[in-house]
């Protein structure tokens, strides 16, 4: 090589020598990196790691080597002398980075084996990145998991400190939750020592996470429930009353307005209005007797089961309460409908033409005889309707079923 050659090709191995420096000291700074080479890693991730690890140990002695010549290099060049231009060709552009081969076992190894192997500067950098890549690799594939998980599995950690202490404050035995304690522990380990077991299809697979924080929601729900139930008790208590109250009188008011149906309509059948108060109100008197035996979490999920039934009483009840007005406003709404056809026959001089008085007096009597047939009403009232419109030679409004209806 020529000195301007030498110059050039000596900058370029510089340059990459710091390129490169710069590339391991951000790869040894990076937290995943320094969490695989710290922790005790487990299953897949540690044999993953285990291959990697060879690339890092390789990669810090090729390193180590290339730089070694570089640096002999540009001394040589700085202090050497005219006849240095042979050697400084030898090291930038032939085999002058020298590594130690794999140990190889004594069974296979030849007694006049070299022991070293030697490379080009280019070769080195090639061997390099292909051992940053396998590095990269591993520690890119471990840092997504853990993106994906730790922040799950911090969340699972501030909810189980939460169950502790509030199970400290409502009481709770310290073993109550000990199989929930390792199962967390099991999760926890997975997490933290063997990451790539939880993926799969390049998606991370939370469903045990997921799985625990419900579990912890639904725990710590109680617990909470069981604290308020300590230090608010008759607040509590005096609110379900309250509620059972408005359900009282819901089934109170459905209740006279099944009579009012039952008197008035026989079909289709007025549904049962249920009482499900003194239920209620019994489930209030066994609270007090768990209150009195400092029971607090099974106070707590007595209070949130009581507070469902409560308000699902209600919607019952005020169901039953509209299905019940529903008959009424539909026989009044056929009744309106007869009177609008009548109407419509006196204006057309057909009232009490020989083929409407048969139906209309039948229609009439199902729809203000009590109780009536809405199901026959609405079958007369169709006669009715169909026997106007073909004397009127016109058509006029069905009688339709509406939601609602009776049609069923």
């Amino acid at each position: 090589m020529s000195w301007e050659g030498i110059d050039h090709a000596l900058n370029r191995a510089r340059g990459e020598v710091d390129r490169i420096s710069l590339n391991l000291a951000d790869l040894d700074r990076h937290a995943v990196y320094r969490l695989l080479r710290d922790v005790e890693l487990n299953g897949g991730t540690r044999v993953r790691w285990e291959a990697a690890d060879v690339h890092v140990h390789r990669l810090w002695l090729i390193h180590a080597a290339f730089e070694s010549v570089v640096e002999h290099a540009a001394r040589l060049r700085e202090f050497g002398v005219a006849d240095s231009q042979d050697e400084l060709t030898r090291l930038l552009m032939g085999e002058s980075v020298t590594l130690p081969l794999t140990e190889v076992p004594t069974r296979e190894r030849g007694l006049l084996d070299p022991d070293t192997e030697s490379m080009t500067l280019a070769e080195a950098i090639a061997r390099m990145t292909a051992d940053y890549e396998a590095i990269t690799e591993v520690v890119s594939a471990v840092e997504t998991a853990w993106d994906a998980l730790h922040p799950r599995l911090d969340e699972l950690d501030a909810m189980w400190r939460e169950v502790g202490t509030l199970a400290d404050m409502v009481e709770v035995p310290d073993d109550e939750y000990e199989d929930l304690r390792v199962e967390l522990e099991r999760v926890g380990d997975t997490v933290r020592r063997d990451p790539l077991s939880l993926v799969a299809d390049g998606g991370v697979d939370t469903l045990d996470l997921d799985r625990m924080r419900s579990i912890l929601d639904r725990i710590r729900g109680e617990l909470r429930d069981a604290l308020r139930m300590r230090d608010a008790y008759d607040e509590s208590v005096s609110r379900l009353g309250s509620a059972i109250d408005d359900v009282e009188k819901v089934v109170l008011r459905s209740r006279e307005l099944r009579v009012r149906v039952v008197a008035k309509i026989s079909s289709p059948v007025a549904i049962d209005v249920p009482d499900p108060v003194p239920e209620l109100r019994a489930a209030i008197a066994e609270m007090d007797e768990l209150r009195s035996r400092r029971r607090w979490r099974a106070l707590g999920v007595r209070l949130g089961e009581l507070q469902r039934s409560v308000h699902e009483a209600g919607d019952a009840a005020r169901d039953r309460e509209r299905d019940l007005g529903g008959l009424l406003q539909r026989r009044a709404e056929l009744r309106g409908r007869l009177d609008a056809f009548r109407a419509r026959a006196v204006r057309l001089g057909l009232a009490e033409h020989e083929r409407l008085v048969e139906p209309h007096g039948r229609a009439h009597w199902e729809l203000w005889n009590a109780p009536c047939d809405l199901r026959a009403a609405t079958v007369a009232l169709s006669t009715y309707q169909r026997t106007l419109q073909e004397l009127a030679g016109t058509e006029t409004p069905s009688v339709g079923t509406q939601d609602g209806g009776v049609n069923r």
